[in-house]
């Protein structure tokens, strides 16, 4: 990735105090100031941090407004930065590629080499992108120790994209843990909703309107939920009832309770492509499953999901190539949990490797609604091929109705139809109770499924075959 103009450029940086710390613009072929007339639009704005809250914060908001100003399309991040205890503390309300130095995504990042951001309040990056045009981008940079939130989508119009960064050490809510999330959700820091709507306000931004409508990309980031949680929703990425055009997220490394969650998402045009991921489950016991119950069954189950695509309208999700160990999970999860609300909808499940031990199911198909999240969805038109299964859980896929609570609202008849399974290896799984489950009210699917394992069918027009 280019750090710069080419060496055949003329630079000149002019540095300036910013508080007792290093603030330069990097301009091309004129000695300009940040204050002064605005530099060509590839100028970079460089700061260096002092490893001091009194000083950090400020210094890297300060450099937003000067990149705004000079029409800088870079903010270069260099050391180690204390944001402290501040909350919702960067506003980034402009396209901007904000970077760091070195690469902390790699498995074991040694040395000092990398641009590290401490911080023990919520939210140090708030992303607020008003125009169908904005560009924000965070990349090379590691975020340790946020309270609840790492990273803040509070309105994404355009593309918000973070790429080769590093997210540890987010301490888990009372409820909640999110390394990056939509601020709808609940997980905004106690107190801090008249802040958000002041926020909005300030870009001209009505807070009732659909917030998210742009496009998310996240891309080779290692992401690690990994200071315990006593129970609840631990989530790496996590958006509910979006607008999103398109979501994103390949080749990461995600360690989280549900490390994809996209839930009860608008926009029937849309697309979501989960791939090429590696996931770990956490051992985070759910604070839902108990809630939910399945005929037939005394064992509940359904969350936390690993990836969780449901109750969603997009036109095309594509879960392909990720894998998948939910192993140390808790024992209600799955490997995947979708399902759509829109009938043109279709899903692909492919080339998957999912390992278990002794979970409630590999795919599930349906679940029931969660009040203030998302309604009760089931599976459609979903293929599901050439996935590899291990290890064991009580079911492989299933399609069942559940209820929530005595909500009846919140009940799911599962009318699974028109899904297709096939060519998927079952040689190392091994289904307690049946490793096909299609309940009374599924219809015309099309399953072959391996020669271990119970078949139960209660279904119309369901045909499910053995392979070897």
């Amino acid at each position: 990735m280019a750090t710069g103009p080419t060496s055949s450029s003329r630079i000149r940086k002019i540095g300036v105090a910013v508080g007792g710390l290093a603030l330069a613009c990097a301009s091309i072929g004129a000695a300009v100031t940040p204050s002064s007339a605005a530099p060509r639009a590839n100028d970079t704005i460089v700061v260096v941090g002092q490893n001091d809250p009194a000083e950090d914060r400020a210094a890297v908001q300060l450099g937003l407004a000067v990149a705004e100003r000079s029409n800088a399309t870079r903010l270069v991040l260099r050391g180690t930065f204390d944001f402290g205890d501040c909350s919702l503390c960067v506003i980034v309300s402009n396209s901007i590629t904000i970077t760091g130095v070195g690469d902390p995504s790699v498995a074991n990042p040694k040395g000092s080499g990398f641009t590290k951001i401490h911080t023990t309040g919520a939210a140090p990056f708030v992303i607020l992108d008003s125009e169908d045009t904005d560009a924000i981008t965070l990349n090379h940079l590691w975020i340790d120790g946020a309270s609840t939130l790492a990273v803040m989508l509070l309105h994404v119009q355009g593309t918000f994209t973070m790429t080769d960064s590093r997210i540890t050490n987010v301490v888990p809510g009372k409820e909640f843990r999110f390394a990056i999330a939509a601020a709808q959700m609940g997980s905004q820091p106690a107190g801090s909703t008249s802040k958000l709507k002041q926020l909005l306000a300030a870009a001209g931004e009505d807070p009732d309107a659909p917030a998210f409508t742009g496009k998310v990309l996240l891309d080779g980031n290692y992401i690690d939920q990994n200071l315990p949680m006593r129970a609840g929703d631990d989530n790496a990425f996590a958006t509910v009832g979006c607008h999103f055009s398109a979501i994103t997220i390949t080749n990461n490394y995600l360690r989280a309770g549900e490390a994809v969650e996209i839930e009860g998402c608008h926009g029937t045009d849309a697309t979501y492509t989960i791939s090429k991921n590696v996931i770990v489950q956490t051992p985070t016991p759910s604070n839902l499953s108990q809630f939910t119950s399945s005929p037939g069954f005394i064992r509940n189950g359904g969350h936390p999901a690993a990836i969780k695509p449901v109750n969603i309208e997009a036109k095309s999700v594509i879960i392909t190539d990720n894998r998948i160990d939910i192993r140390r999970g808790w024992a209600s999860g799955s490997c995947i949990m979708t399902g759509n609300s829109n009938e043109s909808s279709s899903t692909l499940i492919q080339g998957n490797v999912c390992a278990m031990h002794g979970q409630f199911a590999a795919i599930l198909g349906g679940w029931a609604g969660t009040p203030g999240f998302f309604g009760p969805f089931y599976m459609r038109n979903t293929t599901i091929g050439q996935n590899v299964f291990k290890g064991t859980a009580l079911l492989g896929l299933a399609l069942l109705d559940f209820t929530f609570l005595n909500q009846a609202s919140m009940a799911e008849v599962n009318k699974g139809h028109n899904n297709v399974m096939y060519d998927n290896s079952f040689k190392q799984f091994i289904a307690s109770r049946a490793i096909v489950y299609l309940g009374s009210s599924t219809y015309d699917n099309r399953l072959a499924v391996g020669d271990i394992g119970a078949i139960v069918n209660l279904g119309k027009g369901n045909r499910v075959t053995r392979t070897s």
